[in-house]
């Protein structure tokens, strides 16, 4: 990099090099109304620094570091700036300068297009959720387990054979996939195999509950129109149950038996998930309470 730098210039400001600027970055990120510092310590999740990096992104040249910080300022230099390039192209590309003359300004009006800083990147990293696609086994199994429930209390509210018979799958074909593995150690006989389509439809519910729960920025719980939304269309027109000629059969208007499955599988399933959710809260408030530890000790021995 240094006989790149020098072979057009006379010298080079080696402030321009320290850790000066980063500092400043980390300064403006800390003054966030979401960083919280309890004990000295400063706590910040990965999604809340994804967002404040979004709304630094978004105000670029405007975003101006606390004076409280560890580091102070000594040039005028821009952490973030963002110049918009030829309209041609139709797309924005990132300018790295400290400083952009009136020339430099001019020519980007008149459409000329300027060096691009990852010009020799081979592949940039796009932003992308954070969440596994695909779950580990355990939870997959777990998954596949709750799936068996699920289509139990679906039997329940369904008359017809076709929609019956494509929720379920013989314990044959189930025991070749490793995610029926605890539901084939669990069986005796009396349990429900989901078929592989009631899988893929939890999977999806569940991938949207967990996203919406580990987005800080939520203000409400989410609610079963978003999670149905939301899986339709992670899944979208396929025919995940095998329905095959019998979704045209029972087809009015927009509503047909898939549709009527698709809503009965997310809609049990979300309603079970709430209720562990009720209880996994429920619990980590009353972790403290020594009361509702020792009951049994209270009532059955009095003390």
């Amino acid at each position: 990099m240094v006989p790149v730098l020098l072979e057009g210039q006379r010298y080079v400001l080696t402030y321009r090099f320290s850790q000066d600027h980063l500092e400043l970055l980390f300064n403006s990120i800390r003054a966030s109304e979401f960083v919280t510092t309890v004990a000295g310590i400063t706590t910040l999740i990965a999604s809340q620094f994804k967002y404040i990096f979004r709304k630094l992104m978004a105000r670029c040249g405007v975003v101006k570091p606390c004076s409280k910080g560890n580091v102070t300022a000594q040039d005028d230099t821009e952490s973030l700036p963002a110049v918009a390039m030829s309209s041609a192209a139709q797309s924005y590309h990132i300018y790295i300068s400290t400083n952009l003359s009136a020339v430099d300004m001019s020519s980007a009006e008149e459409g000329e297009d300027l060096p691009s800083p990852f010009a020799d990147i081979p592949a940039l990293v796009h932003d992308h959720s954070y969440l596994p696609t695909r779950f580990d086994g355990l939870v997959d199994n777990a998954l596949v387990y709750i799936s068996g429930f699920v289509v139990r209390r679906t039997f329940k509210k369904l008359s017809c054979d076709v929609c019956r018979a494509s929720l379920v799958t013989d314990a044959a074909s189930a025991s070749k996939d490793k995610s029926y593995h605890l539901l084939t150690l669990r069986n005796n006989g009396g349990l429900v195999i989901p078929s592989e389509g009631t899988v893929s439809v939890v999977r999806a519910a569940e991938w949207v509950i967990r996203q919406a729960s580990a987005d800080s920025r939520r203000s409400q719980p989410i609610k079963l129109l978003e999670v149905l939304y939301i899986v339709r269309k992670r899944i979208g027109p396929e025919d995940v149950f095998l329905l095959g000629e019998h979704i045209v059969d029972t087809q009015y208007g927009i509503d047909s038996h898939h549709h009527t499955l698709l809503t009965l599988v997310v809609s049990l399933f979300f309603k079970l998930r709430l209720h562990h959710i009720a209880k996994i809260t429920t619990l980590s408030l009353q972790s403290g309470s020594m009361r509702q530890k020792l009951t049994k000790t209270v009532l059955f021995k009095g003390h």
